[in-house]
């Protein structure tokens, strides 16, 4: 029985144990957890868990405050929890709103906004990149895709900074018509409908998307709109945050990327995988199996430790370094695999290279704020400032 919690909110101020992760995959790679969930660290066992979604489904229920996606109506299931083959349906319509050919009308709108919030942050004499930078990015670049006024990115950061974000009706103490986003984006919708002439935007593609001949309904459209922000905003925040973050603890690094725009991408790849944005995620298992020689049983649970597959010794050099040479930088797990692999990653690594590469281009230091706290890095990203004070550039 491993003591240990992956999910143990005191990472935020100790950090990742990597030696004790280092030691579950020598030792116990599928181990038994107090909790009574199991936990896979490698990635012999990793891979083929993420990539087996019917046998080990996806199950965001705790995080919303129910027992699992049993308690929940079909219609509030978030992408992820969607089986097949609805799930690829689906899918395709995620990958019509973020592929290569709508993301790449997004760059010039994520460069201004860069370029927005750097030249905020030099008007004053300390700033928080966390709060002032890495959040405010996708949240805006979020409402943009959507459509939505510019007040949509401040709400998706409060419903973040609240804990709203993964509410659902059933939530104790919520009830139907009563989650913030979800009332948000239905309100948005009506105002959608309403319009002559509407956006080419996520709402706008959804509203008019069908699957098996069939419309979306409103309350799946909406449903879809909150995971969005919850992937596409919270989750982004955190790999932009770790790095710079990771620019502001080591100068010698911001000074090599800054010289040299060609280590902004092996930055952004290894930044996925040696600071994974989601350090484990959880699965259900549908059936009975047998992970490492380990028998499991329907109805179990078992954390996908993603971040201790990113650090797997069998698979990386010198794993627990921070290298921008390796030879094959995308291979990491900072967006899964296989059926359910993120599908903003496209849009996730357009905000990233370019946080960068304007924050390069418009300060050439970061200096720590003297007595300043600051969090572990890398580390269950909580929403503790990141202060520090930029030199502008000439």
């Amino acid at each position: 029985m491993l003591d240990y919690d992956p999910r143990d909110p005191s990472q935020q101020q100790t950090g990742i144990p990597f030696d004790l992760l280092r030691r579950v995959r020598e030792e116990e790679p599928v181990a038994k957890l107090a909790s009574g969930s199991w936990f896979v660290t490698r990635q012999a066992e990793v891979i083929p868990v993420l990539k087996d979604v019917e046998t080990f489904r996806t199950d965001l229920g705790p995080l919303s405050g129910v027992g699992g996606v049993e308690d929940l109506d079909d219609r509030e299931l978030f992408l992820s929890e969607i089986l097949e083959p609805r799930h690829g349906k689906l899918r395709r319509l995620y990958n019509s709103c973020f592929g290569p050919h709508r993301v790449g009308r997004l760059e010039p709108f994520v460069e201004a906004t860069c370029a927005d919030l750097v030249a905020a942050m030099l008007a004053n004499d300390e700033c928080d990149l966390h709060g002032d930078y890495a959040m405010q990015i996708p949240a805006r670049v979020m409402a943009e895709a959507m459509g939505l006024p510019a007040d949509a990115g401040p709400r998706f950061m409060g419903w973040s900074y609240d804990g709203t974000l993964m509410l659902r009706s059933v939530s104790p103490g919520v009830g139907a018509d009563s989650v913030p986003i979800q009332h948000y984006f239905a309100e948005a919708l009506a105002a959608r409908r309403a319009m002559n002439d509407p956006p080419d935007d996520v709402i706008t593609f959804l509203l008019a998307a069908e699957v098996d001949g069939t419309p979306l309904t409103d309350q799946e459209i909406v449903t879809q709109l909150q995971f969005m922000v919850m992937a596409g905003v919270h989750t982004t925040r955190t790999l932009l945050t770790h790095l710079v973050h990771r620019l502001l603890e080591y100068p010698d690094l911001f000074e090599a990327v800054a010289r040299d725009r060609d280590l902004v991408a092996p930055l952004v790849e290894e930044s996925l995988r040696h600071d994974s944005p989601v350090p484990a995620t959880s699965r259900r298992l549908t059936i009975d199996t047998e992970v490492g020689g380990c028998p499991m049983h329907k109805g179990e649970w078992i954390e996908v430790g993603v971040m201790s597959a990113n650090h797997d010794d069998a698979v990386y050099d010198a794993p627990e370094e921070f290298r921008l040479d390796r030879p094959d930088p995308r291979d990491h797990l900072g967006f899964g695999t296989g059926p359910h692999v993120c599908p903003g990653a496209t849009l996730a690594r357009l905000e990233a290279r370019t946080a960068v590469n304007v924050l390069l281009d418009r300060v050439t230091r970061m200096h720590k704020v003297d007595g300043a706290a600051y969090p572990p890095l890398p580390s269950m990203l909580d929403h503790r400032p990141i202060p520090a004070r930029l030199v502008a550039a000439p």
